[in-house]
């Protein structure tokens, strides 16, 4: 397994589970309407860190167990193979966006008292949490492209 491959899995994994953890957690709130700004704030801010704490430390772990010939091996072949992936990753996130706008308005349509007294905060909500189900559904996806990719490989 390439240096680049295993940054992948490590990256792959950790996004997948956080990022899973906090949109089930907040479906589940809102779905019993427990949902408060508070609880989504400190479980973003929560998910954040551990993600980044755990992606800096297995690329650490990753480049201490690699040797320094191998993370310095870059070749054309595998540049092109990230660049396919953040093709992939760009079209799902264009996706997502398109679909979750579409969305947006024909829910504004059907429900406008969403947009009622309380100005925006339901839908500014909705649309900030839709935003980052994008981001880290096409981050998913690139590095499940790649690692598809440079296993065909090699």
């Amino acid at each position: 397994m390439s240096f680049r491959e295993k940054l992948s899995w490590g990256v792959l994994l950790t996004t997948s589970a956080l990022w899973s953890f906090y949109f089930v957690r907040l479906g589940l709130k809102a779905a019993d309407g427990l949902l408060t700004q508070n609880m989504v704030v400190w479980t973003l801010a929560g998910c954040g860190v551990v993600g980044a704490a755990l992606q800096i430390g297995l690329a650490i772990l990753t480049s201490v167990k690699t040797s320094k010939a191998e993370r310095a091996v870059v070749d054309e072949h595998e540049q092109g193979m990230e660049l396919r992936a953040s093709q992939a990753a760009f079209l799902t996130m264009a996706f997502v966006l398109g679909g979750l706008a579409t969305f947006a308005y024909f829910q504004a349509l059907r429900h406008p008292e969403l947009l009622g007294a309380e100005a925006f905060a339901p839908a500014m909500l909705l649309a900030a949490n839709g935003v980052l189900f994008a981001l880290v559904l096409a981050e998913i996806v690139r590095h499940a492209t790649l690692i598809t990719l440079l296993r065909r490989v090699g």
